[in-house]
């Protein structure tokens, strides 16, 4: 008698440069749908052509409940802009983000799916070292709406894993990211010989986290037990003029780029970012994802040369 293998089916809603980097992990050992407004569709068409890809709106009424039908896992990738985006429209922010967030999880009530969803540390205080088990006390609107998720799929019954991330930074394999940060902005602005500007003071501690080492984390984790709750964060902040003297220097050490750091000292208020624990993933997975910070920046650097040619 023959065996037959049998592939999970993973569904990734919301296909921006993380959803490609998930996708491209995991294409070879599991079938994979991807829905999304369509935006890197034609190098996913390209790369990975045995995906299947819908373009729609993944809260379209109806439209979850057809493709939970035929997948076991759910990557929930929808975002608009992270903190600096909520900020900017809170109003479209919140709709998307609760409101058809919630309807979209009633939908899924019937299902027995393994749901996956991205929050942020920003659901802590802003203090230092936030464990899982730091009660939750959002001092910004995107860490409220991020912990008003969590609670919606705890208030339905879902089975998921929840991923309290810090601040992504790096270019994908096959595309460079939708909303690029501060260092993003850095490295395009070093390699067009444009100053590396800073609005406001450069004082502003983030905790950035290499998208390899979020990608390591998702693939280590695909098939955890649900009901779970994990910092994916390096556990260390740092200022963004500490940064961007980094790749200023490794501009000059390594490309002959002699840019300079302009600071506008603008009155633009960018939270820090809560300092969020990564001990009980680091200790799951033995992975530290703290370590080697400045090749990582080398390494994202000679990513974008490749995107550019």
């Amino acid at each position: 008698m023959a065996l037959v293998f049998y592939l999970k089916k993973i569904l990734i809603a919301g296909l921006g440069s993380i959803g490609v980097e998930i996708a491209s992990a995991f294409y070879h050992d599991f079938e994979i749908t991807c829905i999304d407004h369509g935006r890197y569709f034609d190098v996913v068409k390209q790369k990975l052509p045995e995906i299947n890809l819908i373009k729609s709106d993944i809260h379209e009424k109806g439209l979850i409940k057809k493709l939970a039908k035929d997948s076991d896992i759910i990557y929930y990738l929808v975002d608009t802009g992270g903190v600096v985006g909520c900020m900017n429209d809170p109003t479209k922010f919140y709709e998307i983000n609760t409101t058809k967030f919630s309807n979209l999880v009633k939908e899924l009530n019937s299902f027995d799916i393994h749901f996956f969803l991205l929050s942020s540390v920003f659901v802590y205080p802003n203090s230092q070292n936030c464990t899982e088990e730091t009660e939750p006390k959002p001092e910004t609107l995107y860490g409220k709406l991020r912990l008003k998720q969590e609670q919606i799929l705890e208030n339905n019954n879902i089975k998921s894993t929840i991923l309290r991330v810090s601040n992504i930074f790096g270019y994908g394999n096959f595309v460079k990211v939708g909303n690029p940060g501060a260092i993003e902005k850095f490295v395009e602005n070093l390699f067009s010989d444009k100053q590396l500007t800073i609005h406001a003071n450069g004082n502003q501690l983030v905790d950035y986290l290499y998208k390899d080492d979020l990608i390591f984390y998702l693939k280590n984790l695909v098939s955890v037990s649900p009901g779970e709750i994990y910092n994916i964060s390096t556990g260390k902040l740092q200022k963004i003029i500490d940064i961007a003297e980094i790749i200023s220097n490794i501009g000059k050490t390594q490309y002959q780029k002699n840019i300079k750091i302009k600071i506008l000292n603008k009155s633009e208020i960018y939270p820090n970012s809560p300092l969020a624990t990564p001990s009980k993933i680091i200790k799951k997975t033995h992975h530290n994802p703290s370590l080697n910070f400045n090749e990582k920046i080398q390494n994202m650097m000679s990513a974008y040369l490749q995107h550019e040619r």
